[in-house]
């Protein structure tokens, strides 16, 4: 889930955002990632990973900037809040194995052209010729 925010300072520049969130109400754990930030636009975009379908997800969002001061934005306390539904999690799945197939055609691919380029050459029944000018023409050419 990307999560984007519009984040100014009146007295300093922004020197970094973060979001922490919680899958479980704040009892046990949270997370804290970064956010990318871009001073031209204001804007701070993270992401929240993906999560199991029906997870609930509660996170807030924190400011940094040079003076040093910390602004949180909790929602005035109630929290931002998603629920994961269940086609994410498909998306999610459909590119992962998108993914692994690409990888088991790639690795195809190679296996022949390694079995070919390995395979006996045919011996040729033409003479050797003795002229030095076929040795000398790949050491002459200009790529």
């Amino acid at each position: 889930m990307t999560v984007a925010t519009n984040v100014t300072s009146s007295r300093s520049t922004i020197k970094n955002v973060t979001i922490t969130y919680t899958t479980d109400n704040w009892k046990s754990s949270n997370t804290t990632v970064f956010a990318s930030y871009n001073s031209t636009s204001n804007t701070a975009k993270g992401q929240i990973p993906a999560l199991p379908p029906s997870t609930h997800v509660e996170y807030y969002i924190t400011a940094f900037d040079n003076v040093p001061t910390k602004t949180v934005n909790d929602n005035n306390g109630s929290y931002f809040t998603y629920n994961v539904t269940s086609s994410t999690s498909l998306t999610s799945t459909s590119t992962i194995t998108y993914i692994l197939v690409a990888i088991a055609i790639g690795a195809a691919v190679a296996t022949v052209a390694i079995m070919i380029l390995k395979a006996p050459q045919g011996k040729s029944k033409r003479a050797k010729s003795t002229s030095t000018q076929g040795q000398d023409w790949n050491r002459n050419s200009s790529p």
